[in-house]
């Protein structure tokens, strides 16, 4: 759960920048780009969207850490560490390849989609 809403702080304070830094960098000019006007916009579904897949990665950054459970004053601990960190990005891109292969399953059926109930 704390993983989920860290998740989601990262994209309520990040989000906003990387919009305004998309804007600065328009060819029409920042002003023209929309300026600091809804800057927040889509945050919600970015925030709801990341919740998940943080929450994935801490809870695999934790397990793999308990499991490899080593000494304290280890020189391994800093391996240990990137093992957990490695491990939780492989399980959080694993679920962003599953999103994304649904959405491409649906690009794809869409020209083929006349209605929703058959006649």
């Amino acid at each position: 759960m704390a993983g989920g809403v860290a998740g989601v702080c990262v994209d309520l304070i990040l989000f906003p920048l990387d919009t305004i830094k998309t804007r600065l960098q328009s060819p029409q000019g920042f002003n023209k780009a929309g300026g600091f006007r809804g800057v927040y916009a889509g945050v919600p579904s970015a925030a709801i969207g990341s919740f998940p897949n943080a929450a994935a990665f801490f809870i695999t950054y934790e397990y793999v850490k308990w499991f490899l459970h080593t000494d304290s004053s280890s020189y391994l601990m800093p391996v240990k560490h990137m093992l957990a960190a490695s491990a939780g990005e492989v399980v959080t891109h694993i679920i962003e390849i599953g999103e994304g292969e649904c959405e491409f399953q649906f690009v794809l059926a869409l020209p083929h989609f006349t209605s929703m109930f058959p006649s």
